[in-house]
């Protein structure tokens, strides 16, 4: 009965998603305004556009029309770009990214699982292959200049590292080699320890961190990864890790936390925009947060990006370690 439950409201949360994507923006109201703010970021996952679909295009277009009318510095989507990585579509993603968002906006991208591991499944492009795609692409359109599935991006002086899958051919657990965990590294010994925060972008969360044991086993970042990066970030202060891919909704219930600060390191767990929840404390659609950035704190306002409303029960502040 649990069971039937379960994919009655996934199926019912898909059924809402269609009908809130046609919502039309309707504008926005300012987050914070005060002169401290250093930083902006408007920040959503796992939007699963597909070529075939039209209607999760007009929801992402409705999403970023959205996020614009806070004044961003910058929009971040942490993967799954795509439902299954096939080329017309990533490239479909990044056009219309290009479109909608304005060249004061810097965008802040990473790849999915199922823009890379799942490309196979209706292209038979390897994962190598899909990763390549997807760099191009990135450089193509948002003029990344990037030669690696690993890179830093800067925005008003605040550094987002971003890792994405070099595996193989796995389909749901990203793998990073030595290069792209060394980079990871110098990176964070480079810029973190001086005050401001360093932000890092993955698309699957590490295992043991948002409670996955409790609806998702075994869908974390497998061993030696998961190990080797816990313990690069939990070197520095003002670390904050940002991910997707479980579409968890959004909980305050410690046994599934969407924000928890574990060995110093801030982890903060997306919830799927576009695809279904799991049901825990919230799991409607168009969820996303604004990131505000000061001198001395972050904070994480939650967003209903197909609705344009907030949900301050999910939102997060976390004072700075000078």
């Amino acid at each position: 009965m649990t069971y039937v439950k379960v994919i009655l409201r996934r199926f019912l949360a898909a059924v809402l998603s269609v009908i809130l994507a046609f919502i039309p923006f309707s504008g926005g109201r300012g987050v914070k305004t005060e002169d401290e703010l250093r930083l902006k970021v408007a920040i959503v996952s796992d939007v699963h556009i597909d070529r075939r679909f039209p209607v999760g295009q007009l929801a992402l277009k409705n999403c970023y029309r959205d996020m614009l009318g806070f004044d961003p510095d910058a929009i971040a989507v942490l993967g799954d770009l795509t439902n299954y990585g096939d080329y017309a579509t990533l490239e479909k993603f990044f056009q219309i990214t290009k479109e909608e968002i304005p060249d004061s906006v810097k965008p802040l991208i990473i790849a999915g699982n199922h823009d890379i591991g799942h490309a196979k499944d209706v292209s038979d492009r390897l994962n190598p292959e899909a990763l390549r795609d997807f760099e191009a692409l990135c450089n193509q359109y948002l003029g990344y200049g990037i030669e690696t599935g690993y890179y830093t991006l800067e925005v008003n002086g605040y550094h987002f590292v971003c890792l994405n899958d070099e595996s193989a051919d796995n389909y749901d657990h990203p793998e990073y080699s030595d290069a792209a965990l060394a980079f990871l590294d110098s990176e964070l010994n480079a810029y973190a320890d001086q005050g401001k925060p360093v932000f890092v972008l993955l698309h699957v969360p590490l295992s043991d961190i948002h409670g996955e044991e409790n609806y998702y086993v075994g869908g974390g970042t497998e061993e030696p990864w998961n190990t080797r990066i816990k313990t690069i970030l939990q070197k520095h202060e003002n670390i904050f890790c940002l991910t997707g891919h479980f579409h968890k909704g959004l909980s305050n219930n410690p046994d599934t936390p969407t924000y928890v600060r574990d060995h110093g390191v801030h982890y903060l767990n997306l919830p799927s925009y576009l695809m279904p929840n799991w049901p825990v404390d919230l799991a409607i659609n168009g969820l996303g947060f604004i990131m505000e950035v000061t001198d001395s704190n972050v904070t994480f306002r939650c967003r209903n990006y197909y609705m344009h409303n907030w949900y301050s029960l999910f939102d997060y502040s976390i004072d700075l370690v000078k």
